[in-house]
């Protein structure tokens, strides 16, 4: 009778935060049970991608996240992943033209798959809609570094329009536990297919205390979320200025540096350390106290939450 009772009120609990979710992200459905962003990316791909089938996907080497590529989701899930056309990577922009040749050159992909780790400009995504309609395509949206500055509208607010699935994780710059993720369409078949693809598929428990964490980060974004998102953008662009004028080498220089809160840095730059590099700056903080990516993005969301808006100091 206990565990009946423990399951049913879990269920309810469950419901309730799928409905707070939906309505932030502006869609119809929400799953929020996966537990993690990597997790989620495996549902959404087992609920609509068959065995044989394809997708694209930006790869590593153009800032894309290293999951999506051959030996990993693709090698364990049965099916094939074609890189999305090489950027124009000063302007960090898909090459449009050349992605619509690349679907129409291969059998056509199941689902176009969008979304980086090195990720400061949005997509065109109405172009990307256009090319996947006409090749029967879905458009998933991988939205992990960014799901914060998208429930805040800061970034790619037009996700819910273009997109069929946006996933990601919720513990980066929307501010909610670690082991966390969700997946949102608009969608009844494709949530019915995500749902069926979760116990005993993917996973089992879904932690229901990670889901309360959840809850909290969901409130608090409904009431902060857009100050907070407008405010890392700007404190990212000014992270930017301050350290160019200083001698760092910023990547996607004047006039925009960024549109996210990710500042992207040359990974081996002289000012960094005279004679040093990335490695060797990431040890010198480290001793102080100061944890830092070792790929050279500078990410503004913590600060910011904290309330900082001085870059320069």
């Amino acid at each position: 009778m206990m565990l009946t009772a423990a399951r049913g009120s879990q269920g309810r609990y469950c419901t309730r935060w799928r409905g707070e979710v939906s309505s932030l992200f502006g869609f119809r459905f929400a799953e929020v049970r996966p537990i993690g962003g990597h997790i989620a990316a495996e549902i959404a791909l087992l609920a609509t991608v068959r065995r044989r089938e394809n997708i694209m996907a930006i790869y590593e080497e153009d800032g894309g996240y290293t999951g999506y590529v051959r030996g990993f989701l693709p090698d364990i899930l049965g099916f094939q992943s074609y890189r999305i056309p090489p950027y124009s990577r000063e302007r960090q922009e898909i090459d449009y033209t050349a992605l619509e040749k690349s679907v129409s050159n291969i059998s056509p992909p199941r689902a176009i798959v969008l979304g980086q780790s090195f990720f400061v400009r949005p997509y065109d995504l109405k172009r990307v809609r256009e090319i996947a309609d006409r090749s029967g395509s879905l458009v998933i949206y991988d939205g992990s570094h960014v799901m914060g500055l998208i429930a805040g509208g800061e970034f790619q607010p037009d996700v819910s329009r273009y997109c069929d699935i946006l996933l990601g994780s919720t513990h980066k710059t929307f501010f909610g536990p670690q082991g966390g993720g969700v997946i949102l369409t608009n969608d009844e078949d494709v949530f019915e297919n995500v749902r069926a693809n979760v116990t005993w598929r993917t996973m089992d428990n879904y932690h229901p205390n990670r889901v309360a964490a959840l809850g909290v980060a969901v409130e608090e974004m409904k009431r902060h979320g857009k100050e907070y998102a407008r405010k890392v953008v700007a404190n990212a662009r000014k992270m930017a200025s301050e350290l160019s004028e200083r001698g760092f080498t910023v990547k996607y220089a004047p006039p925009w540096f960024t549109s996210s809160h990710q500042v992207i840095l040359d990974r081996d730059p002289p000012a960094y350390v005279k004679g040093g590099s990335c490695v060797r700056v990431s040890r010198v903080l480290e001793e102080n106290m100061i944890i830092i990516d070792r790929e050279a993005r500078v990410g503004l969301s913590e600060v910011t939450r904290m309330g900082l808006s001085d870059m320069g100091r």
